[in-house]
């Protein structure tokens, strides 16, 4: 099961969610970086992550904290955005201004997060560091350019009679659920091929 079709009404205790999100954080972290014991959430981050304002507040149900299907949205978009390079201080009040919808496109790889650097050379620093397929794709697809520059691709021959070809502005999916996502989207379009025009 994925994050994404959890129930929109799922809420739990701070333990419900700590098991959830370590149950989900393989899918969502960059493949490589997934499944490292450093990785997985426990209680005292997320009462960290609360205080810090990098997560809501916890909803009161009598003196009981609950949490629901939007905190555990922050808070993989939080470990996932962490682990691709972001700092807690620029990631600071910027994931309780997102809406669910603008979460989960984060987590799915649909959508790029452009927040100003806490500190420029850190953040160029971690540029760096990046693999070159890893580098985030802009916010926003950028008008084609009005020169007479001809559209690379590369052409990769999957089966017989079928070929991909990938434009070299292509962003690989870095996570499970961004190759589930990709996986689908293709088999979509392959499903048009059979239906009558």
């Amino acid at each position: 099961m994925s994050v994404l079709t959890l129930r929109r009404d799922w809420t739990g205790t701070l333990d419900d969610l700590v098991d959830a999100a370590n149950q989900f954080l393989p899918d969502i972290l960059p493949t490589g970086k997934a499944g490292r014991t450093k990785d997985d959430v426990n209680a005292r981050l997320v009462r960290h992550y609360t205080t810090e304002r990098l997560l809501d507040e916890p909803l009161k149900q009598g003196r009981e904290a609950r949490y629901t299907r939007r905190h555990l949205l922050q808070l993989l978009t939080l470990r996932r955005l962490m682990a691709d390079g972001f700092s807690a201080a620029t990631l600071q009040d910027t994931l309780q201004s997102r809406t669910d919808d603008d979460l989960e496109a984060l987590l799915a790889g649909q959508t790029q997060l452009a927040v100003q650097p806490g500190n420029p050379a850190l953040d160029y620093l971690a540029q760096l560091r990046r693999p070159a397929a890893a580098a985030p794709a802009p916010a926003a697809p950028s008008p084609a350019p009005a020169s007479s520059t001809p559209v690379q691709y590369t052409r990769l021959p999957v089966a017989p009679g079928l070929d991909v070809h990938v434009r070299t502005d292509f962003r690989l999916p870095r996570s499970r659920l961004e190759q589930e996502r990709l996986a689908q989207l293709f088999l979509d379009a392959l499903d048009h091929l059979r239906r009558p025009r």
